[in-house]
């Protein structure tokens, strides 16, 4: 696991790791929220309890701005407290976008796999809802912010937090379990955890999975691409593909589930990445000078 040796440079001090989480979460939460304090105030953000389907993309933009501040608050903590480039998170080699784009594709295919088989077993929960002008006004800019947004968390929960639980313990399972758990905690808050069939304990448990298949995989391939990938179009084809009433991103999508199945969810998510987890791997190469 050289990627999570990647600390022996720079600044690796106790305290420098508490400043750093300082710096993101100031970003992150103070600075992040203040786009939607500003549309709140002009009444232009709806509230809290109200659905997000006629949200315009400013708002979107605004409502997803806290995730674009935790992208460069990881950036400026990795820079500047310690000393360190960005890529260092990432991977111990040079970083294998081949892997990113694999691991997009083959989670597609998931994706697609598991909406179908859904709609088959459960006649009635997809509805087409697309609106063509509504659409094409969002989808630039979802393809636009997610990317950032994702990467912003994998750079977090399975680069930085990682990094930091490794100075402590090398153990793999340690380190999956902790960033499986601080992944999924935040997502408490998502209004998908009192929507969902099942309760709140299966939807936790999505989280939790999606944790800890992404650090396995981090850790399994020395570095986060496929993490990175894994993310990004499971956001990107809930943002512009295939939404759910009560989603957290609540942009104008093609089709449309009328239930959140958290049971279903887990399943599927088991298998997408016992498929990923046991897809061949691609050996790192140093990278050169």
């Amino acid at each position: 696991m050289e990627w999570l040796q990647n600390t022996q440079t720079g600044n690796s001090k106790w305290w420098s790791w508490w400043l750093g989480l300082v710096v993101i979460v100031l970003l992150s939460v103070l600075v992040g929220a203040i786009p939607s304090i500003v549309l709140v105030v002009i009444g232009l953000l709806t509230p809290p309890d109200q659905p997000y389907m006629d949200m315009n993309p400013l708002v979107f933009a605004a409502v997803i701005f806290p995730n674009l501040m935790l992208f460069v608050g990881v950036w400026l903590a990795q820079r500047w407290v310690h000393g360190r480039t960005l890529a260092e998170l990432t991977t111990a080699y040079t970083f294998r976008w081949s892997l990113v784009w694999q691991t997009m594709l083959v989670w597609l295919v998931v994706l697609i796999g598991s909406t179908a088989v859904e709609a088959l077993l459960y006649p009635g929960r997809y509805e087409l809802v697309f609106d063509a002008g509504k659409w094409i006004l969002f989808a630039p800019v979802v393809l636009l912010l997610i990317p950032i947004q994702a990467s912003g968390e994998e750079l977090l929960f399975r680069g930085y937090l990682m990094q930091a639980v490794a100075r402590l313990t090398r153990q793999p399972v340690v380190l999956i379990v902790i960033s499986g758990v601080a992944f999924m905690v935040p997502h408490f808050a998502n209004p998908e955890m009192s929507n969902a069939i099942g309760g709140e304990v299966p939807m936790a448990l999505n989280y939790l999975v999606v944790g800890i298949g992404t650090a396995w995989l981090s850790v399994r391939d020395n570095g986060i691409e496929r993490a990175i990938g894994m993310h990004v179009v499971n956001n990107l084809y809930a943002g512009i593909f295939v939404g759910y009433e009560g989603s957290v991103l609540g942009t104008p999508t093609i089709f449309s589930a009328n239930v959140i199945d958290a049971w279903y969810g887990v399943v599927t998510l088991v298998i997408g990445f016992a498929i990923l987890l046991f897809w061949p791997r691609i050996q790192p190469q140093r990278a050169e000078g």
